[in-house]
C-alpha cells in the first residue's frame, strides 16, 4: 500500500469526482483512476464506483476511508518525528480546543511552547467535543483539549487530566425563566447544546441533572460554536450550558445571567484527549507540557 494510492484515494473520497480529484493532485483523470485501481487490487475488493453522476463509494470503501485518512496522519507523524530528532525540533502541531481553554490557559502555554520551540509550526481550531473526537479518530489532530463528564469518553481516546471546571446555567437578563430556582422549572425551556446533528455531546452532559431522571430537553439547538450560543443566549429566550470560566469572561458582555439552582451542578474534567496508543511527535509532546505548566499555574493563581 503506497502513499500516492492512499493520496489519490483520499483525494477522490474528498472530492467525490476523479475529475476533481485529479485537479487537486495535478494528474490526469486516467492517472488517478489507474492508482485508485492499483490499490483495490491490493487490499482485495472495489473501493470506488463511477456512474455517469460522478463516483460513489462501495461499502468497502466507505470502510476503509477513516483508515485511509489515518494512515496518511501516521505516516506524516512519522516523517516529522525523524526529522525532529535529525534536525532539532520542527515540523507541526495540530490541536483542537474549547472556547474557554483557548481564552484562559491557552496563552500562557502557547508563549512558552513558542518561546522555546520558535520553529514549530502550531495549527489550532476551536470546536465541541464531538467534532475533536471525529477529527482525532481520523488523524487530522495530534490531541484535543476539552471539557469531558467523567466516564463518557469512548475507549478508543485516553485523556490527561489537567483540572476540574463547573457547569453553569445562563440565561439572558430579562429572560421569562429568570426567577426559577430548579431544573424542574427550566426544563420545557428552550435549550441550545453543543452538538452537530449525529452527535448529541450535551446529551451526557445535561441527563445527570435533570430531576426524576427525564430525558433530555425535548426542544434543543444543537450547534458547534460556543460564541454563537453565548451570542444567541444573551438575544433570545435561550437557555445555555456553559463552563463557569466563561462566567467572568464573556456572560456580561453578552448580557448573559448565571442561573442559581437547587440541584447540584456536575463537574468536567479539562483534559488532553488523543486516540489511546497514538505516539506524540516530541514536538506534540512537548506542548503537551507546556499545557500541564500554563493549567498548574493558573489553579495555583
Amino acid at each position: 500500500m503506497k502513499p500516492n494510492q492512499l493520496h489519490a484515494f483520499v483525494a477522490v473520497v474528498e472530492q467525490m469526482s476523479i475529475r476533481a480529484a485529479a485537479r487537486v493532485l495535478g494528474l490526469s483523470q486516467p492517472a488517478v483512476t489507474k492508482i485508485v485501481r492499483e490499490l483495490e487490487r491490493e487490499v482485495g475488493a472495489p473501493l470506488v464506483e463511477r456512474s455517469v453522476k460522478g463516483v460513489r463509494l462501495t461499502e468497502y470503501g466507505e470502510a476503509f476511508a477513516p483508515r485511509a485518512r489515518l494512515l496518511l496522519a501516521d505516516m506524516r507523524r512519522a516523517r516529522d518525528e525523524i526529522a525532529q530528532i535529525r534536525d532539532g525540533v520542527r515540523g507541526t502541531v495540530s490541536m483542537a480546543v474549547s472556547a474557554s481553554f483557548a481564552l484562559t490557559v491557552l496563552p500562557a502555554a502557547f508563549k512558552d511552547f513558542h518561546t522555546r520551540l520558535p520553529a514549530v509550526q502550531v495549527q489550532f481550531s476551536e470546536t465541541v467535543l464531538p467534532m475533536m473526537l471525529s477529527r482525532l479518530r481520523e488523524g487530522y489532530l495530534d490531541f484535543a483539549v476539552a471539557h469531558v463528564v467523567p466516564g463518557t469518553l469512548d475507549p478508543e481516546f485516553e485523556a490527561l487530566e489537567l483540572f476540574p471546571v463547573q457547569l453553569v446555567i445562563g440565561m439572558r437578563a430579562r429572560h421569562p425563566l429568570r426567577a426559577s430556582r430548579s431544573l424542574r422549572e427550566l426544563y420545557t425551556a428552550e435549550w441550545i447544546l453543543p452538538g452537530d446533528g449525529d452527535h448529541f455531546s450535551g446529551r451526557d452532559t445535561i441527563s445527570p441533572l435533570l430531576p426524576l431522571g427525564l430525558p433530555p430537553p425535548a426542544r434543543v439547538i444543537q450547534g458547534q460554536s460556543v460564541t454563537v450560543a453565548l451570542a444567541l443566549v444573551g438575544t433570545m429566550d435561550l437557555i445555555g450550558m456553559f463552563v463557569e470560566p466563561l462566567v467572568r469572561l464573556a456572560f456580561k458582555r453578552h448580557g448573559i445571567r448565571r442561573v442559581e439552582v437547587e440541584e447540584p451542578l456536575p463537574m468536567l474534567n479539562v483534559c488532553v484527549i488523543r486516540r489511546r496508543g497514538q505516539l506524540l511527535t516530541p514536538a506534540a509532546q512537548h506542548f503537551v507540557e507546556c499545557i500541564q505548566r500554563a493549567s498548574l499555574a493558573a489553579m495555583n493563581a
